[in-house]
């Protein structure tokens, strides 16, 4: 895989409370990742693309047009989901919400770099 993706989400996972930092196919099939230990990243990649294609799904139906980044906050967490292009989406899993404005910070810093780190694949 492309050295330039594992870095960018090297960066993702440089901040304390995220344990997973991934590209995962729309379909739910994992391009590259970089995850705490234990993280079960192939599960969690697959079940993911659900959480996309429901967001899209919602956007259509209430005619807001398709999902720019899609937030899910639990009780002990949050699931971040941004579409890099049709093909491909950016999922972080986050054990804390306090770092959340920074995430955000750096999905929007990084969103062009991803999508040419995928080009380059």
């Amino acid at each position: 895989m492309s050295s330039k993706l594992r870095d960018l989400l090297g960066r993702f996972r440089a901040i304390e409370s995220v344990d997973l930092a991934a590209v995962v196919a729309t379909d739910g099939l994992l391009i590259e990742s970089t995850a705490r230990s234990g993280v079960d990243v192939d599960a969690i990649c697959a079940v993911a693309s659900n959480g996309l294609a429901m967001a899209e799904a919602l956007g259509r139906e209430i005619a807001k047009g398709g999902a720019l980044q899609t937030m899910l906050e639990y009780e002990h967490g949050l699931v971040v989901i941004e579409p890099i292009n049709t093909e491909a989406m950016l999922l972080l899993l986050a054990g804390s919400r306090d770092d959340l404005g920074y995430v955000r910070f750096l999905v929007a810093k990084h969103r062009s770099d991803m999508s040419d780190a995928l080009r380059d694949i």
